[in-house]
């Protein structure tokens, strides 16, 4: 009786295995970010994650098929993940990312029209290239001319990427694209609010990129001349500082919101240098951040960003939230990708990893359709 009730749990084991949901696989630049998620219902439950930095350069470690391997299971061991089936998304760097303003002749589908667009945009490197679309949302969805983001990557690195997922024994079910990714947690995270368009600025070393969503459709990705580097060698060149010093006084002090500024501690002087040497920056940003309004409202019929999520390296600095808070009239708050999810598997890989690493893993774990 034990016997046939242990082949009996066996069996009902690996069924559960086999119909887990892939894992979300971020291969960013310095970290491995894992996240499984599972769907009851019309809630989102987290089953695992993990965000492990690499041993070596990333270029190096994706090369070397015996270190990458022992380093996927061992990330994969971090957290209770179940199987190796993975949703991922190829370096920023590998896609281009284009808008695109198409018109739907009539008797053409939408994907013709986008097909045709992008072999304009390519020309004859057309051929060479794995392209994808999505449909961005507007206010008038009837229109023969559609808003899409083009997603154009050569098809020798999706094949190169796809390799080396099937090294680290890892089975591709879909590659996605960042945006569309970080569009989709943020509809989780605001699914009841679907008349209200979301903003997220996710900072990088040398440009961010701003995501804005309306209800639980993507409505814009802008890249943006902003980041980590720029900032330290602003820093650096006006106080005749190496980039790494005033790359580590940036993250020990902030950009200078208004509350540090006012601070009468013993580095109220050094936070006022760093905001009058870093305005001209923080302004353009603004500039940035008013003329996104503009687009939404005009997109929305007059709809406006209800509030403005922040998230990437910059996310880590103190008081960057109230910074930013000066340059844009919305709520700000740090992006926690944890919150779309209840329960106490949460609470647990809060605790474990740096929510601000796992927020595209994430997303891509959303991927209601990564079934295979």
């Amino acid at each position: 009786m034990r016997l046939q009730q242990w082949i009996a749990g066996l069996g009902q084991r690996m069924g559960a295995r086999a119909a887990a949901r892939p894992i979300g696989a971020d291969f960013s630049a310095t970290r491995l970010n894992l996240v499984q998620a599972e769907l009851r219902g019309e809630r989102w439950h987290l089953q695992a994650a993990a965000s492990q930095a690499y041993p070596m350069p990333r270029d190096e470690l994706l090369a070397n098929p015996r270190e990458l391997l022992r380093f996927v299971n061992g990330t994969l061991a971090q957290a209770p993940f179940q199987g190796r089936r993975v949703v991922s998304a190829l370096s920023p760097a590998d896609v281009r990312i284009l808008p695109l303003t198409v018109q739907v002749a009539q008797g053409q589908t939408e994907a013709q029209a986008v097909a045709r667009a992008a072999a304009e945009q390519l020309g004859e490197r057309a051929p060479q290239h794995v392209v994808d679309y999505y449909q961005v949302r507007g206010a008038d969805q009837e229109s023969s001319e559609r808003q899409v983001l083009l997603a154009a990557a050569p098809k020798a690195g999706v094949l190169a990427f796809l390799a080396t997922l099937e090294r680290a024994r890892l089975t591709p079910v879909a590659l996605d694209i960042g945006p569309a990714a970080i569009g989709r947690l943020l509809a989780v995270l605001h699914g009841s609010d679907v008349g209200q368009s979301v903003a997220l600025l996710n900072f990088g070393t040398r440009k961010s990129y701003l995501t804005v969503i309306w209800g639980r459709r993507l409505m814009l990705d802008r890249e943006i001349a902003f980041g980590e580097d720029m900032l330290a060698g602003a820093v650096a060149d006006a106080l005749d500082l190496a980039h790494d010093t005033a790359a580590d006084l940036l993250r020990a002090h902030g950009i200078g919101a208004r509350d540090a500024v006012s601070d009468d501690g013993p580095h109220g002087e050094l936070r006022r240098a760093i905001r009058a040497i870093l305005h001209p920056a923080c302004q353009a940003l603004a500039d940035e951040l008013a003329h996104t309004q503009v687009y939404v409202a005009s997109r929305t019929r007059g709809s406006s960003i209800s509030r403005l999520y922040l998230n990437g390296s910059l996310a880590r600095y103190p008081d960057i939230d109230a910074r930013m808070a000066e340059l844009i009239d919305v709520p700000v708050h740090l992006l926690d990708p944890y919150d779309a999810f209840p329960g106490p598997a949460t609470v647990d890989a809060r605790r474990a990893n740096n929510a601000t690493s796992i927020a595209l893993a994430t997303g891509l774990a959303l991927r209601e359709d990564a079934r295979g």
